[in-house]
């Protein structure tokens, strides 16, 4: 499993069929996914327009629809809360590969477009490929997805974590599996409801990470700090 962000500067961005984006906001977050498959992809986004502009103008574009306004700007928050069914060549190609999926936290801020992508490497080269095809990336950045991800920022926790190395390494995640729950909850010293918990959680949190991201990046990306 690998991790890539692609970067485009925002003056380049003209170039591009994602110009309309610069056009109409001066930030915008992608939240996470209402809807994706091979020929539809609906986006959860909040962002924050420029003057006199609102997401609808993302409309004068084929390859945006903006669906539903969620929320409208506020003493409290300057930002747009929007659904928004994007068509654009590189998001439904992403959509389409699998094996891969859009992490939460892209974003476009002042330095540029941020996409972060999060998938198998044949999956990952074909939209690096096919994203230098429609306009060269000013930057590629990549980092492997480790154990850190999960123990050092709370996903799982260190107990979790343990039990999980525990079952791996007994076998637990083998097919057919090479030790019963009884024989792992004695190995590990808990009781199998115990053990069983531990197990069932820290698949949800997994799944869960590697499909919607990490949440924690929403807040900073969309300040901009």
């Amino acid at each position: 499993m690998r991790e890539i962000t692609i970067f485009w500067k925002r003056e380049r961005l003209p170039l591009n069929q994602v110009n309309i984006v610069a056009e109409v906001f001066e930030k915008c977050v992608f939240l996470g996914y209402l809807e994706r498959t091979s020929t539809v992809v609906l986006a959860f986004m909040r962002g924050i327009c420029k003057p006199d502009k609102t997401p609808f103008d993302m409309n004068e574009s084929d390859d945006y629809e903006v669906t539903e306004i969620l929320s409208e700007p506020s003493q409290n928050d300057p930002a747009w809360m929007f659904v928004i069914n994007v068509k654009h060549p590189l998001t439904l190609l992403s959509a389409k590969i699998g094996k891969l999926t859009v992490k939460p936290g892209s974003c476009f801020n002042d330095e540029g477009l941020f996409y972060i992508i999060r998938g198998s490497p044949l999956s990952i080269k074909v939209v690096t490929t096919a994203a230098r095809m429609m306009l060269k990336p000013d930057r590629i950045s990549a980092t492997s997805i480790t154990q850190s991800d999960f123990r050092g920022n709370q996903i799982l926790s260190d107990k979790r974590m343990d039990v999980l190395q525990i079952a791996y390494s007994e076998g637990w995640y083998n097919t057919p599996r090479e030790i019963t729950l009884g024989e792992l909850a004695n190995k590990i010293g808990l009781g199998r409801s115990t053990v069983s918990e531990h197990l069932i959680k820290s698949e949800s949190k997994i799944i869960q990470y590697f499909l919607e991201g990490d949440p924690t990046l929403f807040g900073e990306e969309i300040n901009g700090k």
